[in-house]
């Protein structure tokens, strides 16, 4: 059976951990494995081995980032067989609840954490001699899909700043989706994903992201894009660990902005809606700087912002605006964008936080700030990688009868 310490197969105890990893709860996942698997496990004892691994995973990921850090300089770029066409990395901010660890029963201290999570996507893209798409796409022209999405991007935003006043842990907000059915052939199409999620900082989460990269030869591709929000943390870890990489906005925030300006400079809703089509067709043409201009001569219209202005003032909304443009200036030259085939939006990265979330964030669901809450996002992010990480690591970590198959560097091989 080759069993390890516990008792269990590299097999049965991958089944208990991935289970963990998938379900709603641990006694969900208890009575699952037993009806499903035919195995009796408790939940206590799931929960003790969901820590255990997910540590365990954490410790060789911090491995990994320590060996990739202090490689001497320059470093050498691990190189993917076969080449990797596009590189796309996104990075998105997710939320989770934690509380204080070894207090007793009960939850003490409730409060939110932020949870950084990266994916990285190898693709393949195909580049124009033109812009392939110059008029702005119909999902951003249609006036339902758009206020759907603008709704879901600010309430989640003031959900936010209610329930966690601090703006270091503050996260992205991730707007609900409405499907939008054009799939243009520019678009980059995903060949193969692996991600990471962490409580870290996001100086020790850049750092694991550009390990996680040139273990899947990224940095050795032929096109790099790194597609991110507005937040300032996602463009330190782009200019410190790849600067070599094309730097994206996203624009589903640039459409929340543009929106929001209009509504807050026009009262009807067919003027104001007029003005949005205007801004978010500039913008995606690459305008951004007539639409700045435009946005500075509202603000010199109605009058400057003061830390008095009401937070349901125009002057608020289009100051953000203003901020946010000029911001993300140099990241929003989308018409090069597409000529290249690079991606323009985060929708790969909210799916990922969506992903992460669906296990990490429910009613009365608190995490440890110490083993748990981190130990649970490394199983998470390993069950959504297509390299099957999980099963993988059960089988050749140390602990495993099958550990003499483990092999440095073979995360770049095929991926």
């Amino acid at each position: 059976m080759k069993l390890d310490s516990h008792g269990y197969s590299p097999t049965i105890l991958h089944r208990i951990v991935h289970m963990a990893g998938v379900v709603s709860s641990f006694d969900v996942a208890e009575e699952a494995l037993k009806v499903v698997g035919e195995i009796t496990i408790s939940d206590r004892h799931i929960n003790h081995l969901v820590v255990e691994i997910g540590h365990q995973l954490q410790h060789e990921r911090d491995t990994r980032t320590a060996r990739y850090v202090n490689q001497p300089l320059p470093r050498q770029a691990t190189q993917a067989t076969p080449a990797v066409d596009l590189a796309a990395v996104f990075l998105d901010g997710g939320r989770m609840r934690t509380r204080e660890e070894n207090q007793g029963p009960g939850v003490h201290h409730p409060h939110w954490r932020e949870t950084k999570n990266a994916g990285f996507h190898r693709m393949q893209s195909q580049s124009c001699e033109e812009d392939p798409q110059s008029d702005l796409p119909e999902c951003f022209r249609n006036e339902a899909y758009v206020e759907k999405l603008v709704k879901g991007l600010k309430n989640l935003k003031k959900e936010g700043r209610e329930e966690d006043p601090d703006p270091e842990s503050r996260a992205t907000a991730q707007a609900p989706r409405v499907s939008c059915k054009e799939q243009a052939a520019w678009q980059p199409e995903t060949l193969f994903r692996s991600s990471i999620s962490s409580l870290a900082t996001s100086d020790d989460f850049g750092a694991m992201m550009a390990a996680e990269a040139d273990a899947r030869g990224f940095f050795a591709a032929k096109k790099k894009a790194f597609v991110g929000d507005g937040q300032s943390y996602n463009w330190t870890i782009q200019q410190r660990w790849f600067p070599a990489f094309v730097a994206v906005t996203d624009f589903v925030h640039v459409v929340e902005y543009a929106y929001s300006a209009a509504k807050a400079v026009h009262d009807g809703q067919v003027s104001r809606w007029r003005q949005y089509v205007e801004w978010a067709t500039k913008c995606w043409k690459g305008q951004v700087q007539q639409v700045i201009d435009e946005l500075c001569s509202w603000r010199d219209k109605l009058g400057s912002m003061t830390p008095e202005t009401p937070e349901n003032d125009p002057r608020r909304a289009i100051h953000a605006a203003i901020s946010y443009f000029q911001n993300n200036r140099s990241r929003m030259d989308y018409p090069s964008y597409r000529q290249r085939g690079l991606p323009v939006t985060s929708s790969l990265a909210e799916s990922l936080v969506k992903q992460i979330s669906k296990r990490v964030k429910g009613t009365e669901m608190f995490w440890n700030d110490g083993p748990s809450g981190e130990a649970i996002l490394q199983v998470r992010a390993a069950i959504l990688c297509d390299d099957d990480r999980l099963a993988v690591w059960l089988r050749t970590r140390p602990i495993s009868p099958f550990s003499s198959r483990c092999r440095s560097g073979t995360l770049a091989t095929g991926a």
